[in-house]
Parts: structure tokens; sequence; C-alpha cells
């Protein structure tokens, strides 16, 4: 970012603050509009926040100016001890920079203040599986996706601990490991709708069809050439298409995707497609 455009985008942040007391200062109900005030005023204090931390992406950056920028935070917890996105903002940025103890307490406080907030939840999260608890992962997962279920994000946190981790999932909830890949599948389905152009999110929801029981192959087509419109891996995609439609008992079809495969690094794999697809 060059000097000018720091001064233009300043100035629009200045305009936006302008226009937002302007409109909170017309507000009927003086309580309310107060609160709404004082909304806004921590608003702009997390977003100065957020711009000092921007300077610690200089590899140069002292230990000095580390911590003043650490302080910045904490001082608008403490100026808004009360304020959900204050303590939500100190501890993403403690956990940025390995102080997760300290953050993971300041989630804690989130959840003391907004019980169903899904940012503090979905971020307890990643937390408690970084060490291990997996249960109380899952839990917060879910919380974060009853919460804000038009996250993306939160339903594929969700499902990929539900897929990557259901043998320990399947005691801790008393389910069945069966019924947790369906409700992956269901978890990155969701993710992939939410975000139609997020490439991971399709392929995640794609692949899941191999691991669970009784898959419907129709629909897993159906995925996988939606993967294909956003991944640049073509020759990935079409192996795949071709192998759901030999589980379709589309021979014809599958050969014509085998055909379009170039990548030499699949040869091997397309060679043994390939001779399914001709068997009688």
């Amino acid at each position: 970012m060059m000097i000018s455009h720091r001064g233009r985008s300043n100035w629009s942040e200045c305009k936006w603050a302008a226009a937002t007391l302007v409109i909170l200062l017309f507000t009927p109900v003086l309580g309310l509009a107060e609160s709404i005030g004082a909304s806004a005023k921590t608003w702009i204090e997390i977003k100065a926040a957020h711009k000092a931390a921007e300077a610690l992406t200089n590899p140069n950056v002292t230990a000095k100016e580390r911590l003043r920028v650490e302080q910045i935070y904490y001082q608008l917890v403490r100026d808004n001890p009360q304020s959900v996105p204050a303590h939500n903002a100190l501890a993403a940025f403690l956990s940025k920079n390995g102080e997760a103890e300290a953050a993971v307490e300041h989630w804690l406080t989130v959840q003391r203040l907004e019980p169903k907030n899904a940012e503090a939840a979905n971020s307890l999260g990643g937390a408690y599986l970084r060490v291990g608890r997996v249960r109380e992962a899952a839990e917060q997962f879910l919380l974060a996706v009853r919460s804000d279920s038009n996250n993306p994000d939160y339903h594929f946190d969700l499902g990929n601990v539900e897929f990557i981790l259901r043998n320990d999932l399947t005691a801790a909830w008393k389910i069945d490991s069966a019924e947790l890949l369906k409700r992956a599948l269901f978890q990155f389905r969701e993710a992939s709708r939410l975000a139609p152009t997020d490439v991971e999110y399709a392929r995640a929801y794609a692949e899941t069809f191999y691991g669970i029981p009784n898959p419907d192959w129709k629909e897993a087509q159906v995925a996988w050439q939606h993967y294909l419109e956003l991944s640049t891996n073509r020759n990935f995609a079409y192996l795949q298409l071709a192998r759901v439609s030999l589980k379709q008992n589309k021979k014809a079809e599958a050969l014509s995707f085998l055909d379009k495969i170039s990548d030499p690094r699949f040869s091997a794999v397309k060679e043994k497609l390939r001779k399914q697809a001709k068997a009688p």
C-alpha cells in the first residue's frame, strides 16, 4: 500500500465514520443511539488495532513494536470490557502470535457475554483441536454452525472434524462411524453450496462420497463436475469423473473422461480404469 492510497483509504474511513455518526444522531431512541454509537466507536478502534497489526507482517519487526501493538488490543478490551467484538479481536491477535492460552480465555469471556457467538465458538474449536481435545472441539464447531448456519467456513471445519476424527467421536457422541460420515458429507455440501467458487470446499464434498456407505453416485458425479468447473487440475477431475461413471456402470462415459487425461502421472490408474470400462 502506497502513501497516496493510504491517504485515500483513511479519508474513506473518516467519511464512513462521519456518516455513521450522523445516522446515530438522528436515531429516535436516545438509549439505543448511545448503544449503537458506542458500538460504532468500538468498531473504529478495532479497525485501528488491525491497521497497527498489519505492520507486524514485516520480518524485521522488533519485539518492542509487537508488544506495542499487543497493548493496543489490550487497551481496547480494558476500555470495552463488555464488548464481544473487542474480546474476539484480542483473542484472534493473541492466537496468531503464539499466545494460545490467553486467546482461549478471551474467547471464553465472549461465550460468557454471548453464549451463541459463532466466531468465538469456531475459534475455540480450532484451539481445542490443536491440543487434542477432540470432543470439545467438535462441540464448539457444532455450536458455531448452529449459531451461524450461513458461514461456509464453519460447516467446513465441522465436516473436517466429523470426517477425519470420526473414530474419536463415535464413542464421545454415541454415534456410529457411518452416520458421522453422512453428517460430514452434509457439512461439506453446505460449505460448497454457500461458497460455490471455493475449490477446496468443492473437492472435500466430492471426495467424501468415496468414504460413506451406499453413496449416491449420481450426486457424486454432479459434485465432481462442479469441481472440474473450478479447478485447474482438470486431469485429476477427469479421473474422478471416470471413476464415478464406472460406479454407475456408464462405461462409455468413463472411457470418454479417460481419453481427456493427458498427465502421465495418472497413466497407471488411467489404464486400470480403462480395463474396467472395457471389461464385459
